[in-house]
């Protein structure tokens, strides 16, 4: 994994060249979970999330992570928004990562908003289900 994630510091002086390979690297990883975003999202919109400083790309290995902070008037939470690739990485490499970071930029919960496998998947790591959405197409 990447020692340090793109953060919106660099988006400001230019996507730097070895995380424009990354993103090629990662990308269908990426594109896998958009598969299950209900349309909301396309990949050239995560990149320019991600150039905007508005998510934070996190290369591993062998797979990758797209996160947000979520602002609250009450707390700052660290959202996992696309997740993809080899699932041991993702969970046991990279998310005590993830986890320090989020707590070193004053977020204080990790969420993740997925389909219900999410769930039983990250139990072990100290998530638990809050809420659900539905959803009907109009």
């Amino acid at each position: 994994m990447s020692a340090t994630p793109f953060t919106p510091a660099q988006a400001m002086s230019g996507v730097p060249p070895h995380i424009v390979a990354e993103w090629d690297r990662c990308r269908p990883w990426l594109e896998a979970a958009l598969e299950h975003d209900g349309g909301h999202y396309g990949i050239e919109d995560v990149w320019r999330e991600v150039v905007s400083g508005s998510a934070t790309f996190w290369p591993g290995k062998r797979s990758a992570v797209i996160t947000q902070f979520w602002n609250f008037p009450r707390a700052r939470t660290c959202n996992h928004w696309l997740a993809g690739g080899d699932m041991a990485e993702l969970l046991g490499e990279m998310q005590p990562v993830i986890d320090d970071w989020a707590r070193a930029n004053g977020c204080t919960e990790m969420t993740i908003a997925g389909r219900v496998g999410w769930v039983r998947a990250m139990k072990p790591f100290g998530f638990e289900p809050i809420f659900t959405v539905v959803r009907k197409r109009l």
